[in-house]
């Protein structure tokens, strides 16, 4: 019931909604009594809802400037925590100072200031690192300034529709004067027509007196929460930057620290070791060098002896069997050039005894046609002989002289073929050769 009490009792609405009653209360009884304000007020039904919004968005805008006036009294009782320390305290101590912000909400009333605080230590009891701080507290700032410009949404609103009102006066009484126009009663119809147009101009009037007034205290209003929106930044900030510091680094830091001595611990620790066993590792050398060297000697001829005089022997063996390799394979060079050249040759042999038999076919087809031919003329001289006497010729002159030449160059030229042929392994009986050659000759004597 009270939460329901307190938030009537700051609700603009219903203390505007009262102040228009008061203000109509006040002009029907008499105690408002000037002309204008009530010609403009109370004239037309648009009026009264101009008013009635009017008073609403002016309840809104005074009880926002109380509020800011009051959390400006309660930011002069300075800082809420006790001053920094030199070393930053931890931040588990964050808990502690989040039960004085919510002892000091229940005592003075909640306030923009506490509110920023206990947003702030809720980022840090939440796992919020210190490094972060800073960050936070501008989201918070930015975010009281959303929420701040979000509470004169109704203001604005009343900005914007009264205006509108205005100008639906305006229509209603221009209407209202052109629907009574009458022509044939002059007197009662400029009544009606100077009743709308006043109608008409006086609610555009209103209107526009009223937003301008709405308007000027919205923006002091605003400039006033701009203000004390700094001031709270800047307390805030001042209550809780460089305050705290993170456990978690702090132990990270200190073990850091601690490995960092025992690491240069070490590192004395090995340097001495180092000077010691150098000067060990000094006398140990000048007190055993001479026996060092002759056993380092002793080592060397030994490995010249038993590893490197066999090896080199080993290889000087090697070296000569690759040199008669060589030498082999050079030889087999030579006898694969020789035989190459044998081929080269039995090639043209093969080629000239081809040529060769292909001469003697030649020749055979020859001496065949000649041994028939020679049968064929003795063949006709047989005939001739037997069955007609031939027409003696004593001699090649007695023949006419263009045939007795061709006849003579004709035996000249079978002559000389017969005798440019030579038959080697030939198995021609040479007893008919020589009676072919005398019948050869008995021809050409005769």
């Amino acid at each position: 019931m009270k939460k329901i009490l307190s938030a009537l009792g700051a609700s603009p609405i219903l203390w505007g909604l009262v102040a228009t009653f008061g203000f109509y209360y006040a002009i029907n009884r008499g105690v408002i009594a000037n002309e204008t304000v009530v010609r403009y007020a109370s004239g037309h039904p648009v009026e009264y809802v101009t008013i009635a919004m009017f008073f609403v968005g002016l309840c809104d805008l005074a009880f926002k400037c109380v509020q800011t006036r009051n959390e400006g009294r309660s930011l002069r009782r300075g800082a809420l925590f006790p001053p920094k320390k030199t070393e930053k305290e931890p931040v588990s101590k964050a808990r502690e100072y989040q039960e004085t912000v919510s002892k000091a909400r229940r005592m003075r009333g909640d306030s923009t200031y506490l509110r920023r605080l206990a947003d702030a230590l809720d980022f840090l009891t939440c796992g919020g690192a210190p490094d972060e701080l800073d960050q936070e507290l501008r989201f918070l700032a930015d975010d009281a300034t959303d929420r701040r410009d979000a509470e004169y949404g109704m203001t604005r609103a009343f900005i914007w529709a009264i205006p509108i009102l205005g100008f639906l006066g305006t229509v209603l009484g221009i209407t209202a004067a052109l629907g009574s126009l009458d022509l044939t009663q002059l007197n009662a119809t400029s009544e009606r027509l100077a009743a709308g147009l006043k109608v008409a101009f006086d609610t555009t009037a209103l209107s526009l007196s009223l937003v301008f007034a709405l308007f000027f205290g919205q923006f002091f209003s605003r400039r006033q929460d701009a203000t004390l929106a700094r001031r709270v930044s800047k307390l805030v900030d001042a209550e809780l930057k460089g305050r705290f510091y993170d456990d978690a680094t702090n132990e990270e830091n200190a073990l850091e620290s601690t490995v960092a001595a025992l690491n240069d611990a070490l590192r004395n620790f090995a340097a001495q070791a180092a000077l010691v066993f150098s000067d060990v590792v000094n006398l140990k050398l000048n007190e055993g060098g001479a026996s060092w060297t002759q056993s380092l000697a002793d080592a060397q001829r030994r490995f010249i002896s038993e590893t490197l005089a066999p090896t080199l022997d080993e290889s000087s063996k090697r070296l000569e069997k690759f040199d008669a390799l060589v030498d082999k394979v050079g030889d087999e060079m030579i006898a694969l050039r020789q035989i190459l050249q044998t081929a080269a040759d039995a090639n043209a042999l093969e080629a000239q005894l081809a040529g060769s038999l292909e001469r003697l076919a030649e020749v055979g087809e020859f001496e065949k046609t000649l041994n028939n031919l020679s049968a064929t003329v003795c063949l006709l001289n047989s005939k001739l002989t037997s069955t007609t006497p031939a027409p003696k010729l004593r001699s090649i002159s007695e023949l006419r002289p263009g045939k007795r030449a061709d006849v003579i160059a004709s035996i000249d030229a079978l002559d000389d073929q017969r005798s440019s042929f030579s038959y080697r392994g030939d198995s021609t009986d040479a007893s008919g050769e020589a009676d072919r050659e005398e019948g050869y000759e008995r021809k050409r004597s005769a």
